[in-house]
Order: C-alpha cells, then sequence, then structure tokens
C-alpha cells in the first residue's frame, strides 16, 4: 500500500512539475526505493521467458538445422508477436522519452509497476497450473546462463550505482524484447568451443568402441518406432545377459558418445543404441561411434521432412551406410511392411532379414486372440512356426515383436528360453502404454513421440474399444510444407469416419483452421472440447493422450481421479 501510495505522489509532483516548469533532472535520475521494486518484479517474467527460449533451443539440441523448422510453424509467431511483446513494445518506445526528457519518468513508473505486477499473477497462474517450460539441466546450458547472466548484472550494477534511473525502463524492455536473439548470440559465440569439446568426446567415444569388441553392437534408426523397438530388444536380452542400452530418448552423437565413454566395458555381451542422424555425413560419424553388427531400420516417413527436404533424400541419405553393411558383414534388418523401404534398391548380397506381416517378408505373425491385456499369436520364421504369449495388446506391438524375435532366433538361442522372457516384457514408457486407475475408464500414454502413423495406431487401440472415446493431440512436427496438409488429412480421417466421441487438442499451432475444418467435415463442435472432467462421463471411456504437451495435462488429470 505504501509503494502504491509513493507512485501517487510521483505522479501530484508530475503535474505539479508540468504547471509550475520546474526542472526535474536531479530527482529523476537517482535510483530510489521504486526502482529497486521494479528490478524485483521484472525477475520472475524475465526469468520465465528465459526458461521458455532455453527449453525449446535444447528441444531442437542447438541445432539451426531444426531451429528453422519451428521458425516456420504459428507457434513461432505467437512466441514472439503476442499481447505481451506489443505492450512491451509500446513501452520500449515510451521508455526512449525518459532518456531525453527524464520528466517522463514520473509517469512512467506506474505504468511500468501495474504492468509487471499484472504478469506475475499471470505467471504464477501458469506455474500453478504446471504450464511452465523448464530446460534439463546440463553443462551447455549452464555455460549459455552464465555467459547471458554476467553482462546483465553488470549492467544493471552500473545504472543503480550512477544512478541511471531514466535508462532502466529502455534496458528492461529491451531485456524483454531481445531475448531470444542474445541467446542466439551467445551461442554462436560459444560454438567453436562447444564443438571441440564435442568433438573430443566423439573420438574418445570410437576409440573405447573399437577397444571394447566384446559387447555385440546394434544400432536402431529412421523415423519413428526406433525407442519401441529399442525398449523391446533390451528388455528381452537383459533377462539372459548383461546389456547396455541408450536410455529414454538420448539418440544423438554426442549423448551416445558420453554413454560409451562412462558405461561400455567389456562385461557387456549386447549394447543397443538407438541414433538418429541430421545429414548425410553424420550417417558415417555414427557408424564409427557404435562400431555395430547388426543394423535396424524401423520406419521411413514424413518426419524430419524439414531437414532432408524430401523423402527420396531421406531414403538417399540414410542408405549411405548400406556399403559399410556390405564391407563388415553386418546383419540388416529392415521394416518391410514400411512403403518407403519397400522402394529402396537394397544389394542381393546383402545380409538382410525383411520383418513384419508383408507377402515378401521373412516373417509372418497371426494373431489368435487378445484377452484381459495379453494377445497370443503364431509367428513364423524360417520355416519354423511357433506360438508365443505377450502380456501386450494391439497389432502394432507385435509388429515390433516380430524382429526382436527374428533377431533371437538369429543368434541360435532356444524357443523355450525367449517365451520366458516374452512373459515379463512391458510396452516401453509413454508409448501406447496403458494406465487404468478405475475399472471404467483407460487412459492410454502415447506422449513420448508422435507421427502420422503413430497417430493412427493410437486410434487403432481407440476402435478395439466399444467405450466413449477421447482423444488428446499435440502437433505433428517437423512436417515442414506438408505440415497443414497432413494434419488437415488427418482431421478429415477423424471426423467423417467418426472414430472419436471427443477431441481435445492441445497445441497452438493451427488450432483456430482445426476447428473451422473439423466442423466442416460434420464433426460436432460441442466435442471439439477445452478441458476433460471425468465425472462427466458416466458410462466408461478411454482417453489416448498424444505427444509431449499432452503429457502435462495427462499426469494433472490422473491426480484428480
Amino acid at each position: 500500500m505504501e509503494i502504491i501510495n509513493n507512485i501517487t505522489n510521483w505522479i501530484e509532483i508530475f503535474q505539479k512539475l508540468i504547471i509550475e516548469n520546474n526542472n526535474v533532472f536531479e530527482y529523476s535520475t537517482k535510483i530510489v526505493f521504486e526502482h529497486y521494486i521494479i528490478l524485483i518484479l521484472a525477475f520472475l517474467p524475465f526469468l520465465f521467458r528465459l526458461f521458455f527460449w532455453l527449453y525449446v533451443i535444447q528441444l531442437k539440441e542447438y541445432r539451426w538445422d531444426r531451429f528453422k523448422e519451428y521458425i516456420n510453424t504459428p507457434q513461432w509467431n505467437s512466441a514472439l508477436i503476442n499481447m505481451w511483446s506489443i505492450i512491451e513494445f509500446i513501452l520500449l518506445i515510451i521508455s526512449f522519452y525518459t532518456i531525453f526528457n527524464k520528466i517522463f519518468e514520473i509517469i512512467i513508473l506506474p505504468v511500468f509497476f501495474y504492468f509487471l505486477i499484472i504478469q506475475n499473477i499471470f505467471i504464477l497462474r501458469k506455474i500453478i497450473k504446471n504450464r511452465v517450460f523448464v530446460p534439463k539441466i546440463t553443462s551447455r546450458l549452464i555455460l549459455t546462463f552464465l555467459l547471458l547472466s554476467i553482462p546483465i548484472l553488470f549492467w544493471i550494477y552500473i545504472i543503480c550505482y550512477f544512478d541511471l534511473s531514466n535508462y532502466l525502463y529502455t534496458y528492461l524492455m529491451s531485456l524483454f524484447i531481445f531475448l531470444p536473439f542474445i541467446i542466439f548470440i551467445i551461442l554462436i559465440i560459444t560454438l567453436p568451443l562447444v564443438n571441440y569439446k564435442k568433438n573430443k568426446i566423439i573420438k574418445k567415444a570410437i576409440e573405447i568402441s573399437n577397444t571394447y569388441n566384446n559387447p555385440i553392437k546394434i544400432w536402431i534408426t529412421w523415423s519413428y518406432w526406433k525407442s519401441s523397438v529399442k525398449e523391446y530388444l533390451a528388455s528381452i536380452l537383459e533377462q539372459q545377459w548383461n546389456t547396455l542400452k541408450t536410455p529414454d530418448n538420448i539418440n544423438t552423437e554426442l549423448w551416445v558418445s558420453q554413454l560409451i565413454i562412462n558405461k561400455l566395458n567389456d562385461k557387456y555381451k549386447y549394447f543397443v543404441a538407438e541414433m538418429w542422424a541430421y545429414r548425410i555425413w553424420e550417417i558415417d560419424l555414427l557408424w564409427k561411434i557404435v562400431n555395430h553388427k547388426h543394423w535396424f531400420l524401423t520406419a521411413i516417413w514424413n518426419q524430419h521432412l524439414w531437414l532432408f527436404w524430401t523423402l527420396e533424400n531421406i531414403k538417399k541419405w540414410k542408405c549411405e551406410i548400406i556399403n559399410s553393411i556390405k564391407k563388415n558383414n553386418w546383419t540388416l534388418y529392415v521394416n518391410w511392411n514400411n512403403p518407403e523401404i519397400r522402394k529402396i534398391d537394397f544389394w542381393d548380397d546383402l545380409d538382410i532379414i525383411k520383418y513384419w506381416n508383408y507377402e515378401w517378408s521373412d516373417t509372418k505373425f497371426e494373431i489368435i486372440w487378445i484377452i484381459e491385456w495379453k494377445t497370443k499369436f503364431t509367428y513364423e520364421y524360417n520355416w519354423a512356426k511357433t506360438i508365443f504369449f505377450v502380456p501386450l495388446i494391439w497389432e502394432h506391438n507385435i509388429i515390433n515383436i516380430s524382429w526382436v524375435i527374428a533377431f533371437w532366433y538369429n543368434i541360435w538361442l532356444k524357443t523355450s528360453d525367449l517365451n520366458s522372457c516374452l512373459k515379463y516384457i512391458k510396452a516401453p514408457k509413454n508409448t501406447l502404454s496403458t494406465l487404468i486407475p478405475k475399472e471404467n475408464l483407460v487412459i492410454i500414454d502415447d506422449t513420448y513421440n508422435l507421427s502420422e502413423a503413430g497417430l493412427l495406431s493410437g486410434i487403432e487401440v481407440l476402435n478395439s474399444f466399444e467405450w466413449k472415446k477421447i482423444l488428446v493431440m499435440d502437433d505433428i512436427l517437423e512436417l515442414w510444407w506438408k505440415a497443414k496438409m497432413i494434419h488437415f488429412e488427418l482431421w478429415k480421417k477423424i471426423a467423417e469416419n467418426k472414430i472419436i466421441d471427443d477431441l481435445f487438442y492441445i497445441w497452438v499451432n493451427y488450432k483456430s483452421s482445426f476447428i473451422k475444418w473439423l466442423v466442416k467435415w460434420w464433426f460436432e463442435k460441442k466435442s471439439i472440447i477445452n478441458k476433460i472432467n471425468i465425472k462427466l462421463y458416466t458410462d466408461k471411456c478411454i482417453i489416448l493422450f498424444e505427444w509431449r504437451n499432452a503429457w502435462k495435462y495427462m499426469n494433472n488429470l490422473i491426480k484428480n481421479v
């Protein structure tokens, strides 16, 4: 209350000075208690947007080729140009007047005060609702944070020490508006140091990988289902042998290199690595890092189209490693049901295993029944047919297990041992895994990744239930010029086939178009929801959550169930 009274007094002084035409330079340039309040109030909004931009840049792995795709999304536009940024730009222009005519400081102080108060309230609401983006703490993040903080704090000290209050407002608004560009400048400045350290780590990893030849090294790659296949294989192998795998979604050359340096040794029988390359030269680098004997290609589709421009380039660049496969007598496992993989001209003398259930594939399966979250299926490989049971449901899981079984047979292991291992296999975390908090409620967690094929698999899961079906979906990213078209095709299929009862689109890209086109395709507008209230669903219902931004919403929902 005292602060507000002080600000009111300042306005009265301003009016009096205008009338009497007095000189207020000396008074207005002095740093007073109210200026420190402004600095304190600016801290949380600044930290909030700093965390957001560091999170986005970290999500894009500090790579300009990945960040370019983000620039071409509506999300980028809304992050840069929104209500707050427009107000801040206006305040920046007004603040320039305090530099040249210090009398304006008396009136701009309460404006800044109330603006920052409102912004703090807005951010606190987001924090309470767990809608804050927080980056992971890494050495590069700490370096960026320090290089950003030191000059910012230095100039605040200069302003306070020399009583330059007339520069304070311009300085704060400039920081708010130009923060992402300042971060990019720091990243560019530190790039030579980062590349030097990165190359040093990769070189050391290659040396260690070549030193330890006992672990049988397996590389899993391509557009989607990499993590699912990796987890299935590793979960089976580690029941019999000491097995090392890349954790979670760590699949870049740097992260895998650090894993090799810290953990790989001859005590491991198998090393299963999920890896992904963004440029053609990286393919060659990755196989040198892993030094693998088996290579698995899960699927090719529109994912990462922005990086490679066309599907033809994806196939061409990814297949550069085939020369190494032939040279080193490696075994190549490919998803033969994927139409883009079938278009690749593989050499006849390659040791290639075509898995899935396609006519010309080497493996075939047939589901016998699905009961109580378990599946019984027949599996045929090398003219031998076997029956297996797994504690998983839905065809896509059996598809991804089919090549794991082929690998098991190729290393000359017993079927009885495989059967015992399959009894304990689990769906990978956040990849169509099932949560059942209540008898009348099933939650399907598919928040690890989202692809066009992955979403269709999730919808197929929903179709296996006769319950009320609710889909909570995020954007499919890195589709470049095909992004809007692919989203429209998916929404049209959802609307026309009447396969979803309620749909919740959780992110900002294409949201207005999303509602407009769904209604045009006869999807009921009342079924396009903004919030899920379980209490309103009296009948049995199943909820499918698709991709990362749906994860927080799903966790909050589960807490309230």
